[in-house]
């Protein structure tokens, strides 16, 4: 999972007399069946270094970082995912690797510092959820993005007694026992808030999902201020001890839940727009169309949609049918993960995508839509 703690530390680097390389390469071993980003990444880099040749210095400061970038696609054998981000400088002092869910557009930076923005954007289309475990005497902080977890620590107060039964004169001592152990709750409580409150904003969090004990879980709500209290969107159960991965799966229906809601209201912009012809287009010839225009600015389809199809040999237009390129007139060539390659061009020429899943509008509209920018 990315992490603005690492990413913040990265953007601090200060310019000087180092430079740096940065790659981004779409991975997706569905749009690259044969290993073809091998031979995507060799031209990308070839024309890196040929584009540099003016620069001597330069080149030769992170002529040893493209030469990282190659071997490590040749020989590691990692389980990509949809997107590869390589950062390296310093002369080999300076390392970073981050496999991400979405696919990012492809491309080899080379400045004085690590080029971050495709990272940056990423955090900020898809958000990041704080899942809070509570106790009355212990919590645990969670961040989900992306259908994953990682923890970030833990909230403990000391001398939370429990209860149980004390005698005592008019059992004046149970009461006072009572009281004790309630000011320790209080005081957690707090403790918690005050740790949350620092961390959501360091940590740009979005949206709250607290779980553990009801009686718990209502003490702490009931102190919420206003600010806070608005970004939880629901509760749900969890054993304070369960490993992270059984949190997450104890956390998601309600995630889920939430941001069905919001594809939803996705959802109803894109028809209400499209009905009206106010830049948005319903069914995948038009959003086709409009990829080749780079004109998508939200593409929404449903998960399911499946399509084969078809990719001009010229221009690399999409298409559903075999006839000519109805762009440039170039042969076409068949694929079997046409919507997978739709996705891709959005994310690189910086449109955004949402999968809005059994959503009745958008099946009825062709599963797929889209947005424009004009």
């Amino acid at each position: 999972m990315l992490n603005f703690d690492e990413l913040r530390e990265i953007t601090r680097i200060n310019p000087e007399d180092d430079y740096y390389a940065s790659l981004y390469l779409n991975v997706n071993p569905l749009t690259n069946p044969n290993g073809e980003y091998l031979i995507r990444v060799r031209n990308m880099l070839k024309e890196t270094a040929e584009g540099l040749q003016k620069e001597k210095a330069v080149l030769k400061k992170v002529k040893g970082d493209l030469e990282r970038f190659e071997t490590y696609f040749l020989t590691q054998k990692p389980q990509f995912r949809k997107a590869v981000c390589l950062l390296a400088g310093r002369m080999g002092g300076f390392w970073r690797e981050y496999h991400l869910n979405v696919p990012l557009p492809s491309g080899i930076f080379i400045d004085t510092t690590p080029y971050l923005k495709p990272l940056m954007d990423v955090m900020d289309a898809y958000p990041r959820y704080l899942a809070l475990l509570l106790s009355k005497d212990e919590a645990r902080i969670f961040v989900v993005q992306m259908g994953e977890i990682l923890e970030y620590g833990e909230v403990k107060t000391a001398d939370i007694i429990g209860k149980h039964k004390k005698g005592g004169w008019f059992a004046l001592e149970q009461d006072r026992f009572e009281r004790h152990a309630e000011s320790h709750v209080d005081i957690h409580l707090n403790d918690v808030l005050q740790r949350l409150e620092g961390f959501i904003r360091e940590q740009q969090i979005r949206k709250i999902i607290i779980g553990g004990p009801a009686e718990a879980v209502s003490m702490f709500m009931e102190r919420l201020p206003r600010g806070i209290a608005g970004k939880v969107t629901g509760t749900f159960s969890a054993g304070m001890y369960e490993p992270a991965p059984q949190v997450l799966e104890k956390a998601l229906p309600v995630l889920d839940l939430f941001e069905r809601r919001e594809k939803q209201k996705i959802v109803e912009e894109l028809v209400e727009r499209a009905y009206k012809n106010d830049r948005a287009v319903m069914g995948l010839d038009d959003v086709l169309f409009m990829t080749q225009e780079k004109r998508i600015m939200t593409l929404v389809l449903d998960p399911a949609l499946k399509q084969p199809g078809f990719v001009c040999a010229n221009c690399s237009a999409l298409a559903v049918g075999p006839e000519a390129c109805r762009f440039c007139g170039g042969s076409m060539n068949g694929v079997n993960y046409l919507i997978d390659l739709v996705m891709q061009k959005t994310v690189e020429y910086g449109g955004r995508v949402e999968v809005a899943p059994d959503n009745e509008k958008l099946q009825s509209a062709g599963k797929i839509g889209a947005i424009l920018r004009y």
